[in-house]
């Protein structure tokens, strides 16, 4: 790092190749038909128009904003799933470009290239930046109005520029009509501007209220449906009760791996060593350190009152609803990081372990998206021989829903409910073990021949494919 220190073009040629290297990995993970459950949800809600995107999403927990940028993309360019995975690409490339551009004029090179490395390699970040989903386009969001945020206090008095009071008013907004949980954070992003504005610089709080006024604005339109949900979710949802071992879950969601515990715990030893660090400077007037810590508490503050209304409420947090905050605390441990590149003794090893966490997370998410689930190979299949008169039956009762994206619905039986005397060519017969088969008093009457195909599966679901044919006697 000493060598690079003074060295602009090599600095901008590490932290822009970083963020074109990280892009690039995000770009070779889409190329595939493999979709999780609420990724369907997500692309079965773009096949209405706006109108019943709005109804659709008020009928969920989540604001509508994503859906109206993915279904413009459908629009424009069409109604294949890597158009859509493209479209979640871009927000988290963006992120790394505010690493390249807003980070680094704030805190300087190294913060800048730590920032990109970081967000590029922790564990969670890879899987949410192709997911079909809000996540990544409220990263951006809250990210942009962390950064936002702090430009707004360190902005010069006298300076008429508005710039930095938009794009807060903007990315706050953004980030409200995107994901609640990313409303919680830049609320409390919100109210440290404020407070620190209050005891330090109040000849800003004009220009604070008047954001947030606009911001209030803003999210008018939203506020009875946002009031529904929040009714409908404290009655009933499906979110497990939380626990010592459900929060322990949320460390590991965000930096583990599944071959081993230790890079979880080590991680986190890290990152209270950082916060202590934080702490630290941030007494000593230190200003980095300063916004450090205060980049620290908006993804922990967001987790408290989560996991809060949990336990006064109902379950209503979940470990993925922290990745918008995510890029917030990348920035924290980025500006704790740039303080010890001159030791390198205890740099280049935490250097070297962050890699790790991301070459391996790379190779996870590589296979989950291509290799865990036989998507591809059971939708290549399905085109190559299903006939217009077939039906497929399956067994695994809760998957209906995953299979209406693959399947036309109007083909769909569960298999204690298929009727046999209805006329058809042959019947795909989805097993997935442990399930209800087909009996014998179900099929005997009909002198039906099932024949093995081979074992494939959707989502997280495998099962043995059968065709089954009329019989002689049945023709």
């Amino acid at each position: 790092m000493r060598t690079l220190r003074g060295n602009k073009n090599l600095w901008s040629a590490l932290i822009w190749g970083s963020a074109t290297v990280f892009t690039l990995l995000y770009l070779s993970l889409i190329f595939n038909q493999n979709v999780w459950t609420d990724e369907i949800f997500t692309m079965k809600l773009l096949e209405g128009n706006f109108q019943e995107i709005i109804e659709g999403t008020a009928k969920d927990v989540h604001p509508p904003l994503y859906y109206f940028v993915a279904k413009i993309a459908q629009i424009i360019f069409g109604k294949s799933l890597q158009v859509q995975k493209i479209a979640a690409l871009i927000p988290m490339s963006l992120t790394l470009v505010l690493g390249a551009t807003k980070v680094r004029r704030l805190f300087g090179d190294a913060v800048s290239f730590l920032f990109i490395l970081l967000l590029g390699c922790i564990p969670c970040s890879m899987e949410f930046a192709v997911q079909v989903r809000m996540y990544s386009m409220a990263l951006l969001a809250v990210t942009a109005c962390g950064l936002y945020a702090c430009e707004c206090y360190f902005q010069k008095e006298g300076m008429r520029r508005a710039g930095c009071w938009i794009g807060l008013v903007v990315s706050a907004s953004a980030a409200a009509w995107l994901h609640y949980f990313a409303f919680g954070s830049v609320i409390i992003i919100q109210g440290f501007l404020f407070l620190v504005l209050l005891f330090t610089k109040r000849e800003k709080l004009k220009k604070w209220f008047l954001a947030a006024t606009v911001m209030v604005v803003s999210y008018l339109p939203w506020i009875g449906i946002f009031a529904r949900q929040v009714k409908g979710v404290s009655q009933s949802y499906w979110i497990p009760p939380i626990t010592p071992e459900t929060i322990w879950g949320y460390f590991e969601w965000t930096f583990g791996i599944h071959k081993w515990s230790w890079p979880c715990l080590l991680a986190v030893v890290l990152s209270v060593c950082a916060g202590a660090a934080a702490l630290y400077g941030g007494t000593k007037g230190q200003r980095k350190d300063a916004c450090a810590l205060l980049f620290m508490a908006v993804p922990a503050l967001t987790a408290v009152s989560g996991v809060a209304l949990s336990l006064l409420i109902r379950p209503v947090y979940r470990d993925q609803y922290i990745f918008p905050s995510i890029g917030l605390f990348c920035l924290f441990l980025a500006i704790e990081l740039s303080h010890i590149r001159e030791k390198k003794w205890a740099f280049y090893p935490i250097l070297l372990f962050a890699l790790f966490l991301g070459a391996v997370q790379y190779l996870e998410t590589w296979r989950q998206e291509y290799k865990s689930t036989l998507t591809d190979q059971t939708v290549a299949f399905w085109n190559e021989h299903i006939g217009e008169k077939d039906i497929i039956v399956y067994n695994l009762e809760i998957n209906r829903f995953c299979y209406t994206y693959y399947f036309p619905e109007d083909k769909l039986f569960y298999v204690r409910d298929v009727d046999l005397e209805q006329d058809f060519d042959a019947i795909w017969f989805l097993d997935t073990a442990y399930e209800w088969e087909f009996v014998p008093d179900q099929i005997i009457p009909y002198d039906l021949q099932i024949e093995y195909q081979g074992h494939f599966g959707i989502e997280h679901n495998e099962f043995d494919l059968y065709k089954v044919t009329k019989g002689p006697g049945t023709r």
